[in-house]
């Protein structure tokens, strides 16, 4: 399962990290995390000091950033410059707009700047860490991150970004885990933290671990439905769908339009067989996102369930109609066709489309194979079926229907090999299937 930080609480934690980058503005923010004082390399504030005005300017340029309005913030930056050509806070919101406006040059300038102007500064080189992870430089990313990090290990900031920055690797989870932990430590009434805790938890397997650090997330964001979507998904990816649905309902109330937990939702009743409620949740969710190519795949989806034929395929149409890049739309239309035994020539269209779309993925070319077969393309079929399983080996239903396509084929070393990869404690249906199959083979 793939956890995702998102709705409030990525806007927050975006926001809380933009605040904390620009030290002397910290905690000024309602969305900033909340960081014990330190010293600072950075210009203060003192009132004495003409870096009063360029402070101000400083504070106006931030509540602007925060508002999404970057032309008056980068006004403001500016201003407080030509107060202090060397105000490094202020270089910093200028060399976080301009990278997000694409012009790199002029952010490694205004950093080089700030560098000069505080070396020292853990804030100036938590930005250089954000600056080389926006331009996929990860190893200066890392260094620049634990650097800032070294000079200020009372900071929660950089552990998050080094946390979010080991999540990219699978092989470094458990990094970023220590990371997050570390930053908990540090403050654990840290919302960011105690919920990036639980992401890295729940992808290293550690349940429990993970449910604990969503209850507490729960609690420090009362009115953030995140942490209860991410412990519903754990509970629905574990088959309790009992206290999913319970986790997803606290969800709604906080939000009750938050299309993602909608959607979460159906999936939940969809496992209990409650297709008329789940299809009601979907239409739900439509009514507020009716533009969604996501939504009306989903919506297909539980027609195609319901052998709703007609109304899977005007979803799945529509689905394509609003987003014609949405490779999902096209699988899951060729499978529905697939499944219905009519137009496999069609099937094999849409199924190629979204192969094309997402050539790496293993169900995809699952779903393309089992489309040419229904074609009489044998050799085509075995091709993509073959490609599915090297992409995942694992997988049962792959091995499967590889097996399967290897015996019409007449391949029967090759089909038992498959079908006996195909074995797996943790598919029973699959391997039924499997064993049967191996053992009309033993028979012959």
């Amino acid at each position: 399962m793939r956890f995702y930080i998102n709705s409030f609480m990525s806007l927050a934690r975006l926001i809380s990290v933009v605040a904390s980058i620009y030290g002397t503005l910290a905690g000024t923010s309602a969305y900033a995390i909340p960081s014990e004082p330190r010293k600072s390399v950075l210009p203060s504030s003192e009132p004495k000091s003409p870096e009063k005005s360029a402070n101000i300017e400083f504070r106006k340029g931030i509540e602007a950033q925060l508002k999404g309005k970057n032309d008056l913030a980068q006004s403001h930056y500016l201003a407080a410059l030509k107060r202090d050509a060397k105000f490094a806070p202020a270089l910093i919101g200028l060399a976080d707009i301009a990278l997000r406006q694409g012009n790199r040059s002029q952010a490694e300038t205004y950093l080089k700047q700030a560098d000069a102007a505080a070396p020292k500064a853990a804030e100036v080189h938590l930005a250089w860490g954000r600056f080389y992870l926006g331009t996929k430089q990860f190893e200066q990313a890392e260094a620049s991150f634990k650097l800032a990090r070294d000079l200020n290990p009372k900071a929660v900031p950089p552990l998050l970004e080094l946390g979010d920055l080991y999540l990219r690797d699978t092989s470094r989870r458990s990094d970023a885990a220590d990371s997050f932990a570390a930053a908990v430590a540090l403050e654990p009434g840290n919302k960011f933290a105690v919920y990036s805790y639980g992401v890295a938890s729940a992808m290293l397997g550690r349940r429990d671990d993970a449910l604990k650090a969503f209850e507490k997330a729960a609690e420090l964001a009362p009115r953030d439905p995140a942490p209860l979507r991410a412990a519903g998904r754990l509970y629905l990816e574990a088959g309790d769908t009992d206290k999913a649905l319970k986790s997803f309902d606290l969800g709604l109330k906080r939000q009750p339009n938050f299309v993602p937990l909608m959607l979460d939702r159906s999936d939940a009743l969809a496992r209990q067989g409650k297709w008329p409620e789940a299809i009601r949740q979907l239409n739900d969710a439509l009514r507020v996102a009716p533009k969604s190519s996501e939504v009306r795949v989903k919506l297909g989806d539980a027609y195609q369930s319901t052998q709703q034929w007609d109304k899977a395929r005007a979803a799945y149409t529509k689905a394509i109609e609003l987003n014609d890049k949405n490779p999902l739309a096209y699988n899951n239309l060729a499978w529905m066709m697939v499944q219905q035994g009519v137009t496999p020539e069609k099937a094999v269209e849409a199924a190629k489309k979204a192969v094309s779309l997402a050539p790496d993925s293993a169900p995809f070319l699952d779903t393309l194979g089992w489309a040419q077969r229904a074609a009489g393309d044998l050799p085509a079929a075995a091709e993509s079926l073959q490609r599915a399983t090297k992409i995942e080996p694992n997988s049962s239903e792959f091995q499967l229907h590889y097996g399967i396509i290897l015996l019409d084929l007449k391949r029967t070393a090759d089909a038992r090999e498959a079908l006996n990869r195909a074995i797996d404690p943790h598919s029973p249906k699959t391997t039924d299937e499997a064993k049967k199959l191996l053992r009309t083979l033993q028979a012959n």
